[in-house]
């Protein structure tokens, strides 16, 4: 959300409206993979040019970029 707010403010792009609604489903079988369904609502009044400037920035965020692909943790106890 922060960033399409900003490059909108950048662009000069007047949001009507600006929310973000995250789903998350987890499948443990065979093995374990999430997928999130995110639901951008950005009003209406704004050009399909506006719309599409606004959604690549939604799905090229750096929070998107660092949950793709595999990850792997590391846990260390301090003691």
């Amino acid at each position: 959300m922060l960033t399409i707010a900003a490059v909108a403010a950048h662009k000069q792009i007047t949001l009507e409206k600006i929310a973000v609604d995250i789903t998350c489903q987890v499948e443990k079988r065979p093995v374990i993979s999430t997928h999130f369904n995110i639901e951008i609502d950005l009003g209406s009044g704004l050009t399909r040019r506006e719309e599409t400037i606004l959604l690549n920035v939604a799905r090229s965020c750096e929070v998107g970029k660092m949950l793709k692909g595999g990850m792997g943790y590391e846990y260390t106890l301090i003691t």
